[in-house]
């Protein structure tokens, strides 16, 4: 698991790198802006209007199965598709894995030509880009049922009107603190906007130099800072996806807010620029709290032992804002190609993998946490205390916009969340600035 996730941390700051580690691997948004740069292939489809292929039928899947999957999941699926094999002895799962800086090109490539395999992994923040080529098809009628994912990955799955992928693990993040210090203090972790700065004070009071750690404008921070937003009752685009709405009065009462950690001093204007950085200054204690994932366990046994994490890290929920609590959420979904092969195989297998037993076989597995919410009932998902954290925060966490520029205006935002944690620029101006650019480069919807 620690392995794991440095993997998709590294792809989010060069998604021209190569990368060896696998700490985490949730969060795959980016790698196909090439798809929609270069236009290739089918980009004249007219997305949510095209017919749905034919339904599924309960029978039992048989031939080749072609698949990609990307980096660690695809290291690891043959394990899972061969208890699929099993309960199917005529169909072959073959799983290509696939390099991450290989797969926008690979994708794009593949789409352009007609030559596809059946069925691909796509993350959270891909989906919009891949459904855009028109090289991807529908999630055939009744195949699964989308109550029992959570909401967040279902949101994700769909762009203009379709659904394009069914969801397979998840991740969000919640607040990382020292028990050790907060129980010193006197003091439980906070449970609302009006709690943080006080308790984060308390804290610094038992000899924490800052209190929260937040991103100040390095590659992804926009996905610690937008939940601010979110928490305030923003929405990012209008009702139809048509355009940006970062000019609101919620989205900036949550820049104001993530701005009134640096002003207060209870946040470093000077966040952690790369992985690994942050969880050597909690350990010391000179930073006592911050926002990560389930990933962040093995990132902190592996900086202060299993004892360390056992004493003295507390988890707990985002604290809600005027309006909730909202965390991001990420992921990966299946869908499958057009131009597939052996499309009926290929939906029966990413029907088979949305199954409760199947997901918590995954977990199993690699670490991913389960997209259904079912799978979480036994094991380790049903009783741990950190695992019923995260397990409350997906039931509110929502992904960002689905559309095909998000990666572009994630990368302004960036930059003027770098502005706000200097003091260059007050949220009001930052905003502005954005909304300007946001509607500059549009959302690429066709609506």
């Amino acid at each position: 698991m620690l392995k794991k996730r440095s993997r998709i941390h590294q792809v989010e700051r060069d998604w021209t790198t190569m990368f060896t580690s696998k700490i985490a691997k949730t969060l795959v948004g980016g790698l196909t802006a090439a798809l929609v740069l270069t236009g290739c292939g089918r980009t004249d489809a007219k997305q949510g209007q095209t017919d749905k292929g034919p339904p599924i039928d309960t029978s039992r899947a048989s031939g080749d199965i072609t698949v990609w999957a990307m980096g660690t999941e695809g290291e690891l699926l043959p394990k899972l598709a061969a208890r699929f094999e099993k309960a199917n002895p005529e169909a072959k799962v073959r799983v290509t894995a696939v390099p991450w800086q290989d797969y926008g090109k690979k994708v794009e490539t593949a789409i352009a030509s007609g030559d596809t395999p059946d069925a691909t992994l796509v993350g959270t923040a891909d989906l919009a880009a891949f459904a855009t080529t028109g090289g991807l098809e529908q999630v055939p009628p009744k195949l699964v049922d989308d109550s029992i994912f959570y909401r967040g990955a279902v949101k994700s799955t769909a762009f203009e009107g379709a659904t394009y992928g069914v969801p397979w693990y998840v991740e969000t993040r919640s607040l990382f603190y020292r028990k050790d210090m907060a129980r010193a203090a006197g003091v439980s972790a906070p449970k609302t906007w009006d709690e943080y700065r006080p308790f984060l004070k308390a804290l610094q009071r038992q000899g924490a130099k800052w209190g929260l750690s937040l991103p100040t404008g390095a590659a992804q921070s926009w996905q610690s800072v937008l939940p601010f937003m979110w928490q305030a009752g923003a929405r990012l685009v209008n009702k139809d996806g048509g355009k940006f709405t970062f000019d609101t009065p919620e989205a900036l009462k949550g820049l104001q807010f993530y701005r009134s950690f640096i002003a207060s001093k209870t946040t470093s204007p000077n966040g952690p620029m790369s992985l690994g950085e942050i969880e050597p200054k909690f350990v010391a204690g000179s930073t006592a709290a911050l926002i990560s994932g389930p990933w962040e366990q093995g990132l902190l046994k592996s900086a202060g032992g299993q004892s360390f994490v056992d004493d003295k890290v507390g988890v707990a929920p985002l604290p809600t804002g005027p309006k909730s609590n909202t965390s991001y959420i990420g992921g990966g979904h299946w869908a499958v190609f057009k131009d597939a092969k052996n499309r009926e195989g290929a939906w029966k297998f990413i029907r088979w993998m949305a199954r409760p037993d199947s997901q918590k076989a995954w977990y199993d597995l690699s670490g991913d946490l389960p997209a259904v919410q079912s799978a979480w009932t036994e094991g380790k998902l049903a009783t741990d205390a950190s695992m019923a954290v995260f397990r409350a925060q997906l039931k509110t966490a929502q992904p960002g916009p689905n559309t095909t520029t998000w990666k572009q205006v994630t990368a302004e935002m960036d930059a003027e969340i770098e502005k706000v944690a200097k003091g260059v620029s007050s949220p009001e101006s930052a905003l502005r600035r954005l909304q300007a650019k946001a509607s500059t480069i549009g959302t690429g919807n066709r609506r």
